[in-house]
């Protein structure tokens, strides 16, 4: 993402996000966004200094990971 663009003045003026579910998201994700925020905001804080709030029961569903031992699967996950 461009950090003249759109998107990116959105997140930039954005002072709250909320991800729900957030337990069945895959590690990635959420680093992904992590770094992205990072990025728009030239900020090396968590989540370039946004608060995100994480919603989801956590002791309900792991992501899925077709074909993984259960030691992938804890790896792929927030938890």
């Amino acid at each position: 993402m461009s950090k003249q663009s759109g998107a990116a003045e959105l997140l930039r003026r954005s002072k709250l996000f909320i991800w729900d579910e957030a337990p069945m998201a895959k590690r990635w994700a959420i680093e992904n966004v992590d770094k992205l925020l990072k990025d728009v905001m030239g900020n090396d804080q968590d989540f370039g200094g946004k608060v995100v709030v994480f919603g989801g029961d956590f002791r309900q569903v792991l992501p899925v990971v077709p074909k993984a031992t259960i030691h992938q699967t804890i790896s792929a996950s927030l938890v």
